[in-house]
């Protein structure tokens, strides 16, 4: 249960005002659901019999924001910290998939704990009266199962971005999902169709960076192929070649689960084979190969992104990355420097991780030679990276003043500066003032 000093001194504070001017309140919702689980809340929601006008009025000292003035929603600032209070509401029929037509204000919290999405959402909380849970939330929470409240097939139909919500919460808190609900949820999947790019933008990115992501993609898969197409064609696709033990879907989930929880790897691991049903061929062995497969789950990657209305740096990122994932990374110093050019070290040593999860859902007699390799090349990076090296020509301890110096003028600048760059990633010459000095006065 709830101990009242997990409570922050402005929730109490906020509920006692509104008691003490003869109205009912209530911590509920998400931050109910996070204390009941141990976990520091995010923010706090209050629910009040109080009208909107009401609580302005309790709260007239305070700094009081009409944040959803028409959905009863004010937000109140309490030593710094914003509380949003919500008058208890009821919500007509949803128009759109998404909306309700109208919002009532009401006087009955169970009729505004009964419009909530899930079970676990639908807790109230009170330091004096205890929780107020008629739908069996807390049930729930302890037994680890995301339910809607009421109907599923009703509770979804109203607003499908709860679907994805519904995923959310499970992969975020290792939940499973109750068969009714999860039936409705297959059922009513296309209705996502109806719902914005961005909102499911919002859902999704938050699924993939979730802690237990395995069996809500391989069991919720159609789901996802709402919004990314191209995914389905992967789904049980046999990939007919020895260095792969699985077929391209469930080889993808098990890549994205050796990445560390970072977006743009957790993407790249999703988008990094998706072309290749596309480019599937069979040689007289019956060998499968997939060229130029890279490519094609580049331009998918990026279409698909852009779709989603991700920001364009994330998806010139995971594009990069999906693009180069099986680019080859030669142990030898001077190719690691031109690899490092090129990506720069951030990318470098994503594509690195990407690999390693990469060869880590492949055949496991191929798995130990490959990322011992790719360690190797790692510690090989980590020492160039901290030797400095010049990457590029501004990096140079000469410049063009340099040159002109010399008697050079216009391209022959560039040119020289160029010739003694080339010299420096290879090796042959030092990035000190002096050698390159004298290497420019041979050079002209």
């Amino acid at each position: 249960m709830i101990k009242s000093d997990k409570i922050p001194a402005q929730i109490k504070q906020a509920i006692k005002l509104l008691n003490e001017h003869g109205f009912e309140a209530y911590l509920v919702g998400g931050s109910v659901r996070d204390l009941l689980r141990n976990k520091i809340p995010v923010d706090y929601d209050l629910t009040t019999s109080a009208r909107p006008e009401q609580i302005c009025q309790v709260f007239a000292e305070f700094q009081v924001i009409p944040i959803g003035l028409n959905f009863g929603t004010i937000s109140v600032i309490i030593e710094q910290m914003p509380i949003e209070i919500t008058t208890y509401r009821v919500e007509s029929e949803y128009v759109d998939f998404r909306h309700p037509q109208q919002v009532s204000f009401s006087t009955d919290l169970n009729a505004d704990l009964a419009r909530r999405d899930f079970t676990i959402n639908a807790i109230a909380f009170h330091l004096d009266k205890g929780l107020i849970d008629p739908f069996s939330g807390y049930q729930d929470l302890r037994n680890k199962i995301i339910r809607t409240v009421r109907q599923p097939q009703e509770r979804l139909t109203e607003d499908a971005l709860r679907i994805l919500r519904a995923l959310r919460f499970a992969a975020s808190f290792g939940f499973s999902i109750e068969s009714q609900t999860a039936k409705s949820m297959h059922e009513l999947a296309p209705l996502l169709k109806n719902i914005s790019q961005e909102r499911i933008q919002h859902e999704f990115r938050q699924i993939m960076l979730s802690s237990d992501l395995s069996s809500i993609l391989y069991n919720f898969r159609d789901i996802f192929a709402i919004f990314i197409p191209q995914l389905a064609a992967t789904f049980d696709f046999v990939q007919h070649n020895p260095y792969h033990a699985y077929d391209v879907f469930r080889h993808t989930i098990k890549v994205i689960c050796n990445t560390p929880p970072e977006l743009d790897l957790r993407l790249a691991a999703l988008y990094h084979d998706i072309g290749k049903p596309a480019t599937f061929s069979l040689d007289n062995e019956g060998i499968g190969h997939f060229y130029q497969h890279s490519k094609i789950s580049a331009e998918i990657t990026r279409n698909n992104m852009q779709d989603l209305k991700f920001e364009k740096k994330l998806i010139d990122t995971v594009e990069t990355l999906v693009l180069y994932h099986d680019y080859p990374l030669e142990l030898d110093q001077i190719i690691l420097k031109r690899r490092l050019r090129k990506f720069g070290p951030d990318t470098l040593n994503k594509l690195i991780a990407l690999k390693k999860a990469d060869i880590a859902g492949k055949s496991e007699a191929i798995q130990y030679e490959q990322i011992n390799y790719l360690n190797q090349v790692s510690l090989m990076l980590e020492k160039i990276i901290q030797s400095k090296p010049a990457l590029q020509i501004t990096d140079l301890e000469i410049d063009g003043y340099d040159a002109m110096a010399l008697g050079l003028k216009g391209p022959q600048i560039g040119q020289a500066l160029n010739q003694i760059f080339n010299l420096v990633l290879t090796e042959k010459l030092e990035n000190k003032r002096e050698p390159l000095l004298k290497a420019l006065k041979e050079i002209v």
